[in-house]
This record gives structure tokens, sequence and C-alpha cells, in this order.
């Protein structure tokens, strides 16, 4: 299987993202039987019409699966659906600003996983994992409802989701107590199991 494995930049104030060290890191040891390639985007929209999708055509892979940082998050959060709507400020001071990722689109789409049977794998790695029920309103949103958008217009049906990670504890160390983190290698193994999954959904 050929897999295309992305991450994002660092944002909102944060030296680094979980998603760039675990895509790397799979890359680096990748699952038996499954050919890695990493794409690391920038996280500003329109990067899934710029470089998402243009990188999956190029390539002809088998799947997509797409890694982001949510740093409430306690566990490994397989998003269920990408809505038709982003959300950003223009400036810290500013008002939100919404419009629809799609003009005319679909409120939202599926991902293309069986998402509760992917969660109990990644959770029989001993790793904690849930079901959220969609991405969020901003770019890694974006990125998963761009991705099923290009499939539905396309004609395409490929494994293909999205997976938000929770902090790392370096990061966690600097926001105020409490705050949830997950070491790198657990993230690590959670991912490389869900890679193990989609493989056994192409095979």
């Amino acid at each position: 299987m050929r897999i295309l494995l992305t991450g994002f930049e660092p944002f909102g104030g944060e030296s680094v993202n979980p998603s760039v060290e675990v895509v790397r890191a799979i890359a680096t040891d990748p699952p038996a039987g499954v050919e890695v390639t990493t794409l690391i985007l920038e996280v500003r929209p329109g990067v899934w019409r710029d470089a998402l999708v243009p990188t999956f055509v190029d390539g002809d892979y088998d799947a997509w699966l797409g890694l982001g940082q949510a740093g409430a998050r306690t566990a490994l959060s397989v998003e269920r659906v990408g809505l038709n709507v982003l959300v950003e400020r223009d400036g810290e001071d500013a008002s939100a600003i919404e419009r629809p990722i799609v003009e005319g689109g679909p409120a939202g789409y599926f991902a293309r996983l069986p998402v509760h049977d992917l969660v109990r794998h990644v959770s029989a790695a001993d790793v904690a994992a849930l079901v959220s029920n969609h991405a969020g309103t901003y770019i890694c949103n974006e990125a998963l409802y761009g991705f099923q958008h290009h499939l539905e217009q396309t004609g395409g049906d490929v494994p293909s989701g999205f997976i938000h990670l929770p902090y790392l504890p370096e990061q966690a160390r600097s926001k105020p107590r409490r705050t949830p983190s997950m070491p790198l290698e657990t993230q690590i193994a959670g991912v490389r199991a869900a890679v193990e999954f989609v493989r056994g959904l192409v095979d």
C-alpha cells in the first residue's frame, strides 16, 4: 500500500507540531507492507487545493491520512466529518470571519474510514483514542472537507480521513496546569496502528 501521510507546520506561536514529528517517525520506520510519503502542509486557507490534492493526484496513492494538532484533546481523535465552514480571524483583535470552504458544497463530508473500527484498532495498541464527530472549523477541518470534496467530484473512493493529536508534554509545560498531553512515542504508536488499519482496508 502507498499512503500519503500529512501533517501541519507549527502554528499559534508553537515551535513544534506533534503531527510533523509523528509523520517523520512513521516514514523513517513504516509498518510492513506500507510505502509512506509525507507532506507537511502550511497552516493557511486553501492549502488542501494548492498542495494536498495535487500531491495526492500526482502520486496516485492508495490512501490519505491527515494529522493535525488539537491541543485540548486527551486522546487521538479520529474525525468523523469535515464541515463546509472555515472560521478565521484577521488579526488578534478582529472578529471571526466565517465562510464556506466550497461555495454551494454540501454541509459536510464523512471521512472514508470506518471510524469506530479504527478507534478500536488504535486502542488495542494501548493508545487512548476516540471518535470525534467533526474536525472543527479551521485548517485541519478544511483539509478533511476539501479532500473528500475532491473525491466526490472526481468519483474517487480511497480510504481517507483525519486524526487530531494532543499536545506533546514539552508544549503542555508552557500551558495552564492540567493541560493534557501525550508522549511522542505514544502518538507514534497510535498513528502506526492507524496506518496498519488502513493497509488492511486496501489489501
